[in-house]
């Protein structure tokens, strides 16, 4: 059999653990309103997954609200967007799949046939190609001699090529490699300072914003009563009172206290009026006869001490003289009684309080190391925690005094810490940098390196040293530094290269000593020299 079970907004995970425990059925719905209390956090669905399976149970959750079957289905549990959808069978294990009537590894399909698509496919039908209209020949000129005009043209060809073969191997040419002359930038050395009041980089005065995460924490744990309430009841009974008194009645007040002689005392319930004794004869004596008269008596002090043998209330009350008056339990005392039941008291709910507070700063402690939802390269900073105040699952008050051998308690607090993404830090000191190249030179993208130092937290402010530091290298123009050294001599042209880097220039023959100045026989080539790469700059 199955039970559906439809909750309050207002429901905590309390009221549904009960009303769990007081079902015999083995399939129980919880049905789930929008905005429900149990659907603000995975350890409560948890929880009710664990009180169901100590107790042989089975629960299936029954919500419209999409992020509350997330959580449930994210603990285990199964889930159903209605009543009739759980009362047609159980939940499947995972979201159905919407078939959309295509195969994704099928070719593009062809239109049934009878569609009524307005464009159909013909098959282009060519016109056969117009012939010209035959010219009739009326006559033919005569030939022109043409051999004349071949063999020249022929003949300045081979000149031409002949001469170009020459010039290129004969005419003197300069091969010229420049590596142009880097320097080193920095290291520079900045303090880069997150602020969590900052919503923007200031590049001016090396600031960055810190981020502020927040944690929903809690702690939950059943603790001892350590207290004990004592219910005593007083023990009852009968006395008889005797006067062997014969000249007066003797009167003995309500509440008149009498003993054992191990000194248990009993109080009387009621005034004793005890008439004078008579004086009768006995066997030819004269014997006084007593007066006699019976009073309910309660012991003084409650519990099983009360409980007395007969004839061991023998003590009179004070003020008696017990030549005179005799005192005497005929029947056993009964009905003392000491209860203990455990008991909750203050101390119990204080202690509780001070444990799972510790219990929250751990498990918020956990939190932090774990970095759950955290962006990926944003570092926590553990000095900057702070855990508000914690907030019972019910009203502490309410449970001292409370008759139970043990109570469960459920604190929840949010926590807060900064945290930095180290991201706009590499920025402003990549920025820095590139402040620094000098005139007539230009950065070298992969030469940037930046170094993050220990940060240094004081407070909510947290100081990141950094170091940065870069190469340069000189400009060159190519086309205008070949026009200055055409022509010069190659000690000359080293020189005026060499200005710009480190210069290399082959000639040919190997006796020419001056750039040549024809175009075509110098070629320049720059190249870029083997700098160590720095960190990837953002």
């Amino acid at each position: 059999m199955a039970a559906i079970v439809y909750l309050d907004v207002d429901d905590e995970i309390t009221s549904a653990a009960a009303r769990i425990r007081t079902l015999a059925d083995e399939r129980i719905a919880l049905v789930l309103p929008l905005g429900s209390r149990l659907a603000t956090s995975r350890i409560n669905f948890r929880l009710l997954a664990r009180e169901a399976e100590a107790r042989g149970k089975r629960i299936e959750i029954v919500t419209n609200d999409a992020s509350a079957r997330a959580l449930a289905a994210s603990a285990g549990l199964p889930t159903h967007l209605s009543v009739a959808a759980f009362e047609g069978g159980p939940a499947a294990p995972g979201a159905a799949r919407e078939a959309d009537g295509s195969d994704p590894g099928s070719a593009a399909r062809t239109p049934p046939a009878g569609s009524d698509s307005p464009t159909i496919a013909m098959p282009a039908i060519q016109r056969p190609a117009e012939r010209a209209a035959p010219v009739p020949q009326v006559g033919r000129r005569p030939q022109r001699p043409r051999g004349p005009i071949v063999a020249a043209a022929l003949l300045l060809v081979a000149l031409v090529g002949v001469g170009s073969t020459a010039a290129f191997l004969f005419l003197p040419s300069a091969e010229i490699v420049l590596v142009p002359a880097t320097e080193t930038i920095g290291p520079l050395e900045l303090n880069v300072t997150a602020q969590a009041s900052l919503t923007r980089p200031d590049p001016v005065n090396l600031l960055v914003p810190a981020t502020r995460f927040t944690f929903d924490v809690e702690a939950s744990e059943t603790f001892p009563a350590t207290g004990v309430k004592v219910t005593e009841t007083a023990a009852t009974g009968e006395v008889t009172f005797s006067s062997l008194n014969t000249g007066a009645t003797n009167t003995i007040p309500s509440g008149s206290i009498v003993k054992t002689e191990s000194g248990i005392e009993f109080r009387t319930a009621a005034q004793v009026e005890l008439p004078p004794a008579q004086i009768g004869i006995v066997n030819n004596e004269f014997v006084v006869i007593p007066s006699t008269r019976k009073v309910g008596i309660e012991a003084v002090s409650p519990g099983e001490s009360g409980n007395v043998a007969a004839n061991t209330i023998v003590v009179v009350p004070e003020g008696e003289n017990p030549l005179r008056t005799i005192v005497k339990n005929e029947a056993p005392t009964s009905g003392g009684v000491r209860t203990e039941t455990p008991q909750v008291q203050q101390a119990d709910v204080d202690a509780a309080r001070r444990a799972l507070d510790a219990a929250l700063a751990t498990a918020f402690d956990k939190q932090i190391a774990g970095a759950t939802g955290i962006p990926a390269r944003t570092t926590l900073f553990p000095e900057t925690k702070s855990l508000g105040p914690s907030a019972p699952s019910v009203d502490p008050a309410t449970l001292v005094g409370t008759e139970v051998a043990e109570f469960e308690l459920r604190l929840t607090a949010q926590g807060a810490v900064l945290g930095v993404d180290p991201g706009p830090v590499e920025t402003l000191a990549d920025a820095r940098i590139r402040t620094k190249v000098d005139d007539g030179f230009r950065l070298l993208e992969d030469s940037i390196s930046i170094a993050l130092g220990k940060p240094i937290v004081a407070g909510s402010v947290i100081t990141f040293p950094v170091t940065v530091s870069a190469a340069e290298i000189r400009e060159v123009d190519a086309g205008a530094l070949l026009a200055r050294v055409r022509g010069l001599g190659l000690p000359q042209a080293r020189t005026v290269l060499g200005a710009y880097g480190e210069v290399r220039i082959a000639v040919w023959p190997d006796w020419v000593t001056t750039v040549p100045t024809t175009e075509g026989r110098v070629t320049l080539t720059v190249r870029e020299p083997a700098v160590p790469a720095g960190s990837p700059a953002p």
